[in-house]
Order: C-alpha cells, then sequence, then structure tokens
C-alpha cells in the first residue's frame, strides 16, 4: 500500500510519519532520494508494510484540500496540518483517510479554541480528526523563568467529545506530556495521556476496520482529562465531575439546552467588558442589559458564549428592538421571537484595535457548534473595530467576506443569525439572517493525485535542509531546530553523544532583546574537540534575507544555550523538567548560513557579504523533480564543512549533486 502524507509543512509530514510506524511497530526507512519530495519505507521484521510519500506545503502539488473539502459540504476552508491519503493502485487518485492537528503551543487563553474550525470542518463531512496537544506547559517569564503551568479551559476539550458523539465521527483530542512537565503533573495526568490509544486508532483507520474500542478508551481519557481540568479551577464556573458525562449523553442541542435550563446548578453567564477596543454606545447597553436577564453559562462562564433559554428569548427579542432602530433590527429580532426556541449567543469581538482580524477568534462559533450540533440556532454578535471597507462588503455582498476571510467564512457559514455593531461601521448597526444548507456528503473523499508543480519555493528548501540533516546521528549530526513555515518554534535542542540525553529549550522568542533572530535551523555537528551549530535562515529568494543576518542568528543561540534548558530526555526514557540553575552546553561554536533558490553564484557571493553569513546553500531544482543541485559557498573559517556535505551527498545517489566554491 502507498500512502501519502500531505502537510502544512515537512515537520507536520514527520510528525504524522512517526505515528504510521509507531501504530504498525515499524522503523522508518529512506527509500527515493528526492530531496523535496521524500519517499519512506515503513518496515517490520525487514518487510515493507507502506511506502509513504511526504509532500510538505498545502496548495503547492496542485491540489487544494480546502477546495476538494468544501465539494463535499465542507463548511470552512481550514486546512489542518496533516491530512494521510491512500493513493490508488493505478496512483491516478487518491483517497482521504484522516486528518491530524498538531497543537504545541501553550492551550490556555483564546489559543484553546483556535483551531476548533478545523476539527469542524472535517467532522460536518465525516473525516476522522486527531487533535495532538500537549498538557503540563509552562508559561516563562521575559528572563525565561518559569511563571505557571498553563491548562486549557475545559469545555475546549470537551467540544471534541460532544462533536463525536453529535456527528457520529471521530473527532478525538489526544493529550502528551509536555517536554517540560513536572514529575507532579505527569503523576497527576498519566491516566489521561492518549497516545497509545490514537495509534490503534489510527491503525484502524488506515485499514478502515472497526474503531469502536479504540474511540471508547479515548472518550474515556477526554472525560477524565476534563473532569481533571475543572475539579482544579478555584472557581465553580465550569461544569463539574459526572455533570460533564450527562452532558456528553444528550443526543440533540435542544435537549442539551433543555438540560442547562432545568439544572439545579446552572449557572449565570457574565462577560467582561473589554477596554482594549473600541465599541459602540449601543453595543455596551446590549451587553449590559443582555447580561440583566441572566442568561445561562453553557458550562463554562469565562468564554464569550451563553445560552438564551426559553422565558428569556421573547425578552431579548424586545431589548433589540429597545436599543436599535426598527429597519435595522425588527426583521432578525421578530424571527428569534417567533420560534422562540434555545439560542446559543456567540460574542465575538473579531478584531484588533487596529482593525486586523483576531486569528484565535475564528474559532468561537466553530466551538459552539461542537458542543450544541447543528439542530440549535446560533447568534453571532461581532462588535470589534473592523476596517470601514468590510461593513460596506457586510452589507452589500456579504460572500464575498467568505471567500477571502476565515473568521467570515466561520461567522457567516455557521451561524443562523448575525449582528454587527461596530465603532467603524458607517452603516450603524447591521444584520443578517442565514438559511444554513446542511447537505452533507457521507462519502469517501477522492480526489486526482497530487503531482510536483513545478514551482519551487522556501518550502522546498526547508524540505531539502531537513531530508539532507535529518537522519544523520550515526554521522554524529543532529537536527536541533526545523521551522518550517507554519511552523510552531516550539523547541530548541542539544543532543549529548556521550549519554544519548536529549536538552530542550521550549516556548522560544522570535526576536530576543537584543534584536537577535531566531534561526529557521539549527544544525548541531558533534566533534571531538567541541559542538558545532550551524544557524540557518531560510528564504524563497536571496533578496529577502535581512542585512546583517549572520551575526543576529549566532547572537540568538548564543544567548539561549547560556541559561539552563526546560526539558531533557534521556535515553530511552520519557521528557522530564529540567531543573537545574546552569546550561548544559558550556562551550561551542556557531557558523551562520542562508539558504534559498538558487540563481547566480555572484548573487550567492553578495548575500554572503551582506548577510556577514559564513556560508550560503543555494538550491536549483529541476523541472522534472528527478534532480536537485546544492550550490554551497563557504568562507574561509568554514571550509570545513565541504567534508561534511560531501559525505552526506554520497547517501543520495544521482538525485542530489553538490557543488562548492
Amino acid at each position: 500500500m502507498k500512502l501519502r502524507i500531505h502537510g502544512d509543512n515537512i515537520i507536520e509530514c514527520e510528525r504524522a510519519l512517526s505515528l504510521i510506524a509507531l501504530a504498525y511497530k515499524g522503523t522508518v526507512v529512506a527509500k527515493s532520494k528526492n530531496v523535496f519530495m521524500p519517499s519512506y519505507s515503513v518496515q517490520a521484521k525487514d518487510k515493507e508494510i507502506f511506502e509513504v510519500e511526504l509532500l510538505g506545503g498545502h496548495d503547492r502539488w496542485n491540489v487544494n484540500f480546502n477546495t476538494e473539502l468544501t465539494k463535499y459540504g465542507a463548511p470552512l476552508r481550514e486546512a489542518t496540518d496533516a491530512y494521510i491519503t491512500k493513493v490508488s493502485k493505478d496512483s491516478k487518485t487518491e483517497e482521504l483517510l484522516l486528518a491530524i492537528e498538531f497543537c504545541n503551543a501553550l492551550p490556555a487563553g483564546n489559543n484553546a479554541w483556535q483551531r476548533n474550525g478545523r476539527a469542524v470542518t472535517c467532522a460536518e463531512i465525516g473525516i476522522p480528526y486527531f487533535y495532538f496537544a500537549e498538557i503540563g506547559g509552562v508559561e516563562l517569564d521575559s528572563d525565561r523563568k518559569v511563571k505557571a503551568p498553563r491548562f486549557p479551559n475545559p469545555i475546549v476539550p470537551f467540544s471534541y467529545l460532544t462533536s463525536s458523539k453529535s456527528l457520529n465521527v471521530v473527532c478525538v483530542p489526544i493529550y502528551e506530556a509536555h517536554p517540560a512537565i513536572t514529575d507532579e503533573l505527569r503523576k497527576k495526568f498519566t491516566h489521561i495521556f492518549g497516545k497509545e490509544a490514537s495509534l490503534d486508532l489510527l491503525k484502524s483507520l488506515i485499514e478502515q476496520s472497526q474503531t469502536n474500542d479504540a474511540m471508547d478508551v479515548l472518550i474515556e481519557k477526554g472525560t477524565t482529562l476534563v473532569k481533571i481540568l475543572s475539579g482544579d479551577r478555584k472557581r465553580v464556573d465550569t461544569f463539574r465531575a459526572l455533570e460533564w458525562e450527562e452532558f456528553l449523553k444528550l443526543s440533540s442541542g435542544q435537549k442539551k439546552a433543555e438540560w442547562i435550563k432545568n439544572h439545579p446548578n446552572k449557572q449565570v453567564w457574565r462577560k467582561k467588558s473589554s477596554d482594549k477596543v473600541n465599541v459602540t454606545q449601543t453595543f455596551k447597553t446590549l451587553l449590559t442589559k443582555t447580561q440583566e436577564l441572566n442568561l445561562l453559562s453553557i458550562g463554562a462562564k469565562e468564554i464569550p458564549i451563553c445560552l438564551v433559554a426559553n422565558g428569556n428569548i421573547k425578552k431579548f427579542a424586545s431589548l433589540l428592538k429597545e436599543i436599535y432602530p426598527a429597519d435595522k433590527i425588527n426583521e432578525l429580532a421578530n424571527t428569534i421571537e417567533k420560534k422562540n426556541k434555545p439560542l446559543i449567543i456567540v460574542w465575538v469581538t473579531g478584531f484588533k484595535p487596529r482593525g486586523d482580524d483576531s486569528r484565535p477568534d475564528r474559532g468561537l462559533v466553530p466551538l459552539a457548534r461542537m458542543l450544541f450540533g447543528n439542530d440549535i440556532d446560533i447568534l453571532t454578535i461581532v462588535f470589534g473595530p473592523a476596517g470601514k471597507q468590510t461593513w460596506k462588503t457586510f452589507k452589500e455582498n456579504p460572500a464575498k467576506l467568505v471567500t477571502g476571510n476565515g473568521l467570515w467564512q466561520a461567522v457567516l457559514n455557521l451561524s443562523n443569525y448575525i449582528l454587527a455593531d461596530s465603532a467603524t461601521s458607517e452603516h450603524g448597526v447591521l444584520t443578517n439572517i442565514i438559511t444554513r444548507d446542511l447537505e452533507r456528503k457521507s462519502v469517501k473523499v477522492v480526489f486526482n493525485s497530487a503531482t510536483p508543480s513545478g514551482v519551487y519555493g522556501e518550502h522546498d528548501v526547508d524540505t531539502a535542509i531537513h531530508t539532507l540533516f535529518s537522519r544523520q546521528t550515526k554521522s554524529n549530526i543532529f537536527e536541533s531546530m526545523c521551522n518550517p513555515p507554519g511552523g510552531d518554534w516550539s523547541g530548541i535542542s542539544y543532543f549529548d553523544f556521550s549519554d544519548k540525553t536529549e536538552y530542550r529549550w521550549t516556548s522560544l522568542p522570535r526576536v530576543s532583546a537584543t534584536k537577535a533572530k531566531r534561526p529557521d535551523h539549527i544544525i548541531q555537528i558533534h566533534t571531538k574537540k567541541e559542538e558545532i551549530f550551524l544557524v540557518i535562515e531560510s528564504k524563497n529568494n536571496a533578496k529577502d534575507l535581512d542585512e546583517n543576518i549572520g551575526n543576529r542568528l549566532i547572537e540568538y543561540v548564543k544567548a539561549l544555550f547560556k541559561i539552563a534548558p526546560t526539558a531533557y530526555k534521556p535515553n530511552k526514557d520519557d521528557w522530564k523538567s529540567f531543573t537545574g540553575k546552569k546550561s548544559t552546553l558550556a562551550n561551542f561554536s556557531a557558523y551562520s548560513g542562508g539558504a534559498f533558490i538558487y540563481k547566480s553564484l555572484d548573487e550567492m557571493k553578495t548575500e554572503m557579504q551582506d548577510g556577514n553569513l559564513d556560508f550560503v546553500l543555494a538550491f536549483e531544482f529541476k523541472n522534472d523533480g528527478t534532480e536537485t543541485i546544492g550550490h554551497l559557498l563557504l568562507s574561509d573559517k568554514s571550509q570545513f564543512l565541504n567534508r561534511i556535505f560531501t559525505d552526506i551527498v554520497s547517501q543520495f545517489n544521482s538525485s542530489f549533486k553538490i557543488k562548492i566554491y
């Protein structure tokens, strides 16, 4: 069987490949030597189970997943980190088996629901969806001292469970230990870690066999996590204990609303007024008077979603008519009043003070849908300061907003009603009543096989660097960091070749206080004399490299490696929180490099000089994809790289050649 992994970047592809190998207790062996579209063999007992091709960077392979999924009724165009597909025997088509999201960001605050849109996109059309996240991550202060662990609001992982139940689809959160987790927290959360169970489920989905047992395990682990998170909260502001299980058993949004309304311990919802953005006086009045109706929390008081239950529906409709002009609000208010059914309100700021989108807010309406399903109405109230043109388009052609903006896709495609009351709107309050198209095709998702487009860029540069260096530990070379476009810069590692311990610095700043720049790649070379680090900035075009970038790259790693790491992983053991006070890396040398698409040797020389770089690596990709040439320009002090690159290139037969200047 031949599988493909379509990833947001090469690292997401590699993570998915690792999961497949673990699921089959196999080993990964390089197969093709194509450096920008690498192919691997997953083997068990020296026998190939799969060939797996990695395609890094969405929309670069003559396949647009957003377009393909929309054909089947997907409500949003939100691509996930990785899609695993099965290639047909004639190689003409691919069948989508499942989607995976990897989240290494601290899952707290509004970051927690940022990816719900991707989940609902898949779940709505029956595509199995895995959400991998970490628990036990710590927030660091400006001096990289640990402030405290951060945890998600329990309603967020719970929304995946409710979505799985209501849509009868695999949509599961899978939590692992963060590298910096303390021993105390590891002990507390050990029984909710779900990676092993996810491997059983992954294998079942690839083989298209029964998934019930593995799903039950993950649902139980997810429910237990939610109970722990809610039980640890200082205030009783979420569901507690068995309430989560009771809510999860309810099959429809209407039943869930009734359950909340009749619950003896129901909580009144409250929303803090935000001073960060400019809002209208009418919105302030709406928020104040709405809260006087004592609307209900949907299971988490702090999130901007609440329930208007029977008895308050008509009062809320009257409130809208009282605050806003009749010609602007009556149609919406009368429709809500006439239906007189439970209503979910989602309060979306949507826009930052300068008018640009607040990306996490894209996940709020999807979160509400995942919790309550499609048989309950949602009113989304948008009140942030978008650009004036946004409101003109919203009034005249809302469909145009959907085509080019992820926030409006979520709001317009998943809501039943929209009320926009923004200080930047020249049209006053705006409303929209939406007839939702809920036609979903519960069939296999099949599309024409992906092929290289022949257009190369930064993704290919990053994939090539990763392919060259990522599996070279036997040559005393270790990939400390790879941060391609869309990467999460979740950490930089140092590998101690003497005892096989990996040390990791997590929660990395993009730019340090001294204006040093975080590299895109860090390659560690172990020698008898010292540890050497190649710190590389990768771009599509040479001209995109900053002046003096070399010194800034080296300054970054020097400053980082002076301080103690946040975590370490002994050989064949789990990650542990590092409690030492000093860095484990005393002496090392760093060499800066730039990487980009090759045009000419003169351009390479110019960039080496302007960037104060120690070496430049430029890739020349052939249009037929059969051969890649690496052009390597070395300064006097980096001549030692000649031998290292020559040795690596010898592993790639004739598919990768190198010219060293």
